[in-house]
């Protein structure tokens, strides 16, 4: 009796820990849709990689390597990469850091657009709006739920915009559970903390 209820305790940790996991991968896979148009992907394209703080020498960090690799898997072979992002720490813009990224993993320069004056996300998406404008399909590349308030954002500053929103691949299956829980437990809080 008491050999068997350990391990009933751990195979039912177990199965609620992967339940969590599940549901948590699969509200993700939601979000990652959520605001997002059916369409062709045809015409131009913009991928907008929102900004993330750099390391104070200016290099690149892991949340600003996985935010372009997100844009990479995610744009075109037409498409053109939007780096966005002022310097909030040292000189260098986010925006530039995380574009050298990109064009050192072999993405073509001349297809790199810089915004180097916004702080925030609201920023983000007001000073690349007019840009947005003459694209036919925008995506944004970031976590899937800061991607999907970009998008609402969006809409707030120009809703006839709606339409063109594409999703990113920024949500692939089972690619890190651990993290997509804690993003999503995160995305709960913030939105209670500070509705947006």
């Amino acid at each position: 009796m008491t050999a068997r209820a350990p391990l009933g305790f751990v195979v039912g940790l177990a199965a609620i820990v992967t339940g969590g996991l599940a549901v948590a991968e699969a509200l993700t896979w939601f979000a990652s849709r959520d605001l997002t148009a059916d369409g062709p992907d045809d015409g131009a394209e913009l991928v907008v990689v929102l900004g993330y703080r750099s390391s104070p020498r200016g290099r690149t960090n892991v949340v600003q390597r996985w935010r372009t690799g997100i844009a990479l898997r995610s744009v075109s072979d037409h498409g053109r990469l939007v780096f966005t992002g002022g310097p909030t720490r040292g000189v260098r813009s986010e925006a530039s850091v995380m574009a050298e990224d990109a064009v050192r993993r072999g993405f073509p320069a001349d297809r790199v657009v810089l915004e180097e004056e916004s702080r925030t996300t609201w920023e983000n998406v007001r000073n690349t709006v007019d840009l947005l404008r003459t694209a036919d399909t925008i995506r944004f590349a970031s976590n899937t739920f800061h991607a999907r308030r970009a998008r609402r954002y969006v809409i707030r500053q120009a809703p006839e915009l709606a339409g063109r929103l594409r999703p990113a691949r920024d949500f692939v299956w089972g690619e890190r559970p651990v993290l997509t829980t804690f993003l999503l437990v995160y995305e709960l809080v913030r939105t209670r903390l500070r509705p947006s």
